[in-house]
């Protein structure tokens, strides 16, 4: 897969642009706040439908313009394909979208995406690490998302489920008692959190297992073989104590992710041979004991909506005993394993775009990063400086100058 041609109107901070890629290493450089993050951006933004960076599509469009379009032109398993993304900002400052496959329109953004299959590398990747328990489930569920995509059907069947749960437990909390009828009424959405539920966890452990001994690979060749990389899946309660969960104002999607957070961690490799009607069970028992801490609270404290994915090295938690350049170590294992998954399970490899990451490579991490990406790779890399590249990511590279919201190619 590849990039031909990226042409940009009234998104972010560009008027218009249109770029021409190479099939190869493309560097774009120039000063922070110049738009070349903005750049990848667009680009995962047709590969996935979502940006990370924006709360509202609202922000996406150019400040004072009333439209935006993108148009990505790209090689996908051997066919020129051109994906366009439009969106206008109605009177009323919601958002209209238009999606176009070679100027066909769709009906939706998911004929759209997952077309073009990307990897990306971000500065804000550590988050994996030292972010919250939604951080790693964004990034195990993306990557099913690209492998498995009915895998984003399930969570949004189940987020609908959690929220229609959500509602009766708020309305069982107001009317101050629960009915025969109303246990009836939540033994159903029990029962289809559940089923839903074990099925999300089950597909989220099988990844685990796939990545682990290539990310194990990565970690014990960075560091000499002297940290040995675990995993283990957590069951996050989030139990109510002490005022602050007492809080009437308290949202049904907050997460409360402080130490006084009750946990059931099993190792990746048990819960694996676990079969998925086990984990149903599981699930049914657990919201069976929580059932009126959940009305308490008037939200649903058990489900794949709040496990956690537990990083250890030499079996202590990442996030507490790793320093930092053991949690850069294990960051950049993950990320290559899963470029190495995804480029394993489609006919052509993915677009890598690696946003100022050079940067925050030693040459070491850098002979890794390059001894997994492909010759027949396209590889998009932002950078402010070149001067820590190793020579054979110049060599033959396209230079690309970014200033202001314009870019132009530029020779070495």
């Amino acid at each position: 897969m590849q990039v031909r041609k990226v042409s940009l109107t009234n998104f972010r901070n560009y008027e218009h642009i249109e770029v021409e890629l190479c099939s190869g290493r493309n560097i774009l450089i120039g000063d922070n706040a110049q738009g070349k993050t903005n750049f990848l951006e667009a680009i995962e933004l047709i590969s996935t439908g979502k940006s990370e960076r924006v709360n509202q599509d609202l922000d996406l469009i150019k400040s004072s313009c009333a439209q935006m379009r993108m148009e990505i032109e790209c090689d996908i398993f051997g066919s020129k394909e051109i994906i366009t993304l439009g969106m206008n900002r109605t009177a009323s400052d919601s958002i209209e979208k238009s999606f176009k496959i070679n100027g066909v329109n769709q009906g939706s953004i998911r004929s759209i995406k997952r077309r073009l299959a990307t990897v990306s590398f971000k500065s804000t990747d550590l988050n994996l690490i030292r972010g919250g328990p939604k951080f790693r489930r964004d990034w195990i569920d993306t990557i099913l998302g690209v492998l498995k995509p009915m895998h984003e059907q399930a969570l949004s069947k189940y987020a609908k489920v959690v929220a229609q749960r959500n509602r009766l437990l708020k309305q069982l909390f107001e009317k101050g008692r629960v009915s025969v009828t109303d246990n009836d009424q939540l033994r159903v959405w029990d029962t289809q959190l559940s089923t839903l539920g074990a099925n999300i966890i089950k597909k989220r452990i099988a990844l685990i297992i796939e990545l682990l001994p290539q990310a194990e690979k990565f970690q014990e060749y960075i560091s000499g073989k002297r940290e040995l990389l675990s995993v283990r899946y957590q069951f996050k309660t989030a139990e109510a104590r002490g005022s602050a969960a007492d809080s009437p104002y308290k949202q049904d999607d907050q997460e409360n992710d402080l130490e006084n957070n009750d946990t059931h961690a099993i190792d990746a490799e048990t819960l694996s041979a676990a079969e998925e009607d086990d984990i149903s069970k599981m699930l049914l028992s657990g919201l069976k004991d929580l059932r009126y801490d959940e009305i308490r609270r008037k939200q649903t404290l058990l489900g794949p909506h709040r496990d956690d994915i537990q990083l250890t090295i030499n079996g202590q938690n990442a996030l507490y005993f790793a320093s930092q350049g053991q949690q850069r170590t294990l960051v950049l294992s993950l990320k290559l394993a899963e470029l190495s998954r995804i480029t394993s399970s489609l006919r052509e490899p993915p677009v890598l775009l690696l946003d100022d990451v050079m940067a925050e490579l030693d040459l070491n991490r850098q002979s890794l990063l390059m001894a997994s990406v492909g010759a027949d790779m396209q590889t998009i890399i932002t950078t402010t400086h070149i001067s820590g590249f190793k020579s054979e990511w110049l060599e033959g590279a396209l230079f690309l100058s970014v200033n202001d919201g314009q870019i132009k190619s530029e020779r070495k």
